[in-house]
C-alpha cells in the first residue's frame, strides 16, 4: 500500500539520517496509582534496534543505548496530571491515567509537538478505558503509514486527504481506526468499533507536547478522545516490586494474557529504568 505523503516536506526538516524520518515508539504501560506528575517514557525494543542501526550506519556509536537516553531524560517526559484534569473536567468523573505511548524523533523527543504523537490511556470509576490522542500532522501521517505497512495490524487507511481544490482535511472514521490499531500496538489491547461508546470530535490544537486539548483555529496538531466499553482487566505488579526483583537477580512475574512483544518491551523498560535515574517526578 502506498504511503501518504501530504506532510512529507514538513518531515524533511528533521531528516537527520539522510532521508530517514527517525521516529520511534516510547511507552510506559505501568503508571502507578500515586502522585506522580511526569512519567519518563522508554523506547521499545524495536525502536532501540532501529535507532541502533542508524547510529552504526552514520558513525554515531555502536548502538542507541541508555547513555543517549539518560543524557537528557526531559526529552521523553510526559505530563499525566494535565490529562487527568482535562478528562475529569470534560466527563465530570474521576479518572486514573494507566498508560502512555508516544512517537518521538531521535534527538528531538517532546520538544517538537508537530513531530510527536501521544496516546494516553485512562480509566473512569467503572473501569472503562478512554484514549486521548494528540498528534502533529507530519508525525501522525508517518505513524499511520507505519501501521498501514505493518503485517501485525488490520489497518489500511489514511487519516489525511487532499481534495480537488488542494485543501487538506482529515477523516474522523479513519482516525478512530488508527487509534484502535495504536491501542493494540502500544497497550496490547483489542479495541473494536463495537467497543466505541462515544467520542469527542477531533479538533486542532496548539501548544507544547504536554498541553492537552488546547484548541486553535490553525494549530498544527489533531486531538480527540474516545470512550470505550472495554475494561482494563489485567493487573500488574508495581515498578517498585519489579525493580526489586531485577536488583535481586530474580525473574519478573509472568504477565499472563500479554503478547511476547508487550512483555519484551516491559522488561526492557524496567532494565533501562534500573540502569538510569528515577523516572518519575513527584509533586
Amino acid at each position: 500500500m502506498a504511503n501518504s505523503e501530504i506532510f512529507e516536506k514538513k518531515r524533511a526538516d528533521y531528516l537527520k539520517f539522510a532521508g530517514n524520518y527517525a521516529a520511534g515508539t516510547f511507552l510506559d504501560n505501568n503508571i502507578q496509582k500515586s502522585n506522580y506528575t511526569k512519567i519518563a517514557l522508554v523506547p521499545t525494543v524495536k525502536t532501540i534496534e532501529s535507532w541502533s542501526k542508524l547510529y552504526k550506519k552514520f558513525n554515531l556509536g555502536e548502538n542507541y543505548s541508555n547513555e543517549q537516553y539518560w543524557d537528557d531524560q526531559s526529552k521523553y517526559l510526559s505530563d499525566v496530571t494535565q490529562a487527568k484534569e482535562w478528562l475529569e473536567e470534560l466527563f465530570k468523573d474521576r479518572f486514573e491515567i494507566t498508560a502512555v505511548g508516544a512517537e518521538f524523533l531521535e534527538g528531538v523527543g517532546n520538544r517538537s509537538s508537530e513531530n510527536s504523537v501521544q496516546l494516553t490511556e485512562a480509566i473512569d470509576l467503572d473501569n472503562n478505558c478512554y484514549y486521548i490522542l494528540q498528534g502533529g500532522f507530519p508525525a501522525l501521517e508517518a505513524k499511520s503509514n507505519a501501521m498501514k505497512q505493518s503485517k501485525n495490524f488490520a489497518y489500511d487507511r489514511d487519516v489525511f486527504q487532499v481534495d480537488e481544490n488542494n485543501m487538506v482535511s482529515f477523516d474522523e472514521r479513519n482516525l478512530d481506526l488508527l487509534i484502535m490499531a495504536m491501542v493494540k500496538d502500544y497497550f496490547d489491547r483489542e479495541i473494536t468499533p463495537q467497543d466505541l461508546n462515544s467520542k469527542l470530535p477531533a479538533f486542532r490544537v496548539c501548544g507544547t507536547f504536554n498541553d492537552y486539548g488546547k484548541p486553535a483555529s490553525d494549530g498544527n496538531r489533531l486531538c480527540t478522545i474516545i470512550k470505550t466499553n472495554h475494561k482494563k482487566e489485567l493487573t500488574q505488579a508495581s515498578d517498585e516490586e519489579q525493580l526489586a526483583l531485577l536488583k535481586a537477580g530474580k525473574a519478573l512475574p509472568a504477565n499472563a494474557g500479554r503478547s511476547a512483544a508487550w512483555q519484551a518491551n516491559e522488561k526492557k523498560r524496567l532494565e533501562w529504568l534500573l540502569a538510569g535515574e528515577p523516572a518519575t517526578t513527584k509533586n
